[in-house]
């Protein structure tokens, strides 16, 4: 037995060997991932151990549980997932039915895993079919809805708002008449513009939450490359990454473009973008509903936005849509 060392429990890692207490009572096994709760718990020991030597027998299974618990995290589809193995917050006044609103968040959230473990090749597999459903599925109902409210998911913030920001772009852009490859790509686009807050949080020492603006201002530049380094996607999909913080009159980052020189599909995901955290209250400001949200933007306007895709967004809901949106979560 030998005493684990600290830098080898990082967040989100694959366990290569069983945990032990001193007295040998096992705590982890190998294959078991590390998330934020298990580190937490683990500080509750004053030391871990794991056995430094197998037998062959021992290092067969131990290899064969890892293959196992990467193909479970690799091996599933929409259909397939069963909406009451996840517990999560619905909106009851959503345009989608609830089953579908619980599918699309565990769709969500297992296609992360995967970019956390480095299965990138897999992880924009399941993305691209993850478009595919919002466009086929998803918008059969939403395209009804005049209330901003009845689009939205609601919930953990980490999961429904790049979905939300995907789902509301593709919106916008279909009232464009957006083309099909353009359609994807944006959408694609969204469900991954702060896909560079991953590499910050596994890279660093500190969780996102308690770094400062200007650390948290490279997960644009650092999302452009691992979409087109590590994800192999184009550069139409990596540009929404890098510009959706770029504002309308130049004041944004990282390269403080204005007007035109933003691509459009950066355009429509900042309008996006914006919307959905201050409606999530991610912003300084506090609101309740869905017109104090729209006139908000309103009110910033064409300093931030695009006048065409803010109005085109603004256009495409009620503005007499005042349900409190603590109301609508169960």
């Amino acid at each position: 037995m030998r005493v684990v060392e600290s830098s080898e429990l990082s967040n989100y890692k694959v366990l290569p060997f069983d945990l032990f207490t001193e007295n040998k009572s096992k705590i982890l096994e190998a294959g078991e991932v590390l998330t934020p709760g298990k580190l937490i718990m683990l500080k509750n020991y004053i030391r871990i151990y794991a056995e430094d030597f197998l037998d062959g027998e021992e290092e067969k299974k131990k290899d064969e549980k890892k293959k196992n618990s990467s193909q479970r995290l690799r091996n599933f589809s929409y259909e397939a997932l069963d909406p009451q193995d996840f517990n999560t917050v619905i909106n009851k006044t959503s345009a989608m039915r609830q089953e579908t609103q619980i599918k699309i968040k565990y769709f969500y959230k297992r296609i992360f895993d995967l970019f956390i473990q480095g299965f990138y090749d897999d992880g924009v597999l399941k993305m691209q079919s993850l478009v595919n459903i919002i466009r086929n599925e998803i918008y059969k109902t939403l395209c009804k809805s005049g209330k901003g409210s009845r689009v939205r998911l609601m919930g953990e913030y980490e999961l429904c708002h790049p979905l939300n920001v995907a789902i509301l772009s593709g919106l916008i852009a279909k009232k464009l008449d957006y083309p099909s490859r353009a359609f994807e790509e944006l959408v694609l686009g969204a469900l991954l513009h702060d896909i560079g807050k991953l590499r910050i949080e596994l890279d660093g020492e500190s969780a996102i939450l308690s770094m400062n603006e200007e650390e948290l201002k490279e997960h644009t530049t650092i999302g452009y490359k691992m979409i087109k380094e590590d994800f192999g996607l184009s550069e139409a999909i990596a540009r929404v990454a890098l510009e959706h913080h770029e504002n309308n009159d130049g004041s944004g980052y990282p390269k403080g473009l204005s007007n035109d020189f933003i691509c459009e599909a950066a355009q429509i995901v900042n309008v996006a973008n914006f919307y959905d955290n201050i409606a999530c209250n991610r912003t300084h400001s506090v609101v309740t509903n869905n017109r104090e949200v729209l006139r908000e933007m309103l009110d910033i306007g064409t300093r931030k936005f695009s006048a065409k895709i803010l109005y085109t967004f603004i256009h495409m809901f009620s503005y007499d849509d005042l349900g409190d949106f603590n109301d609508m979560m169960v």
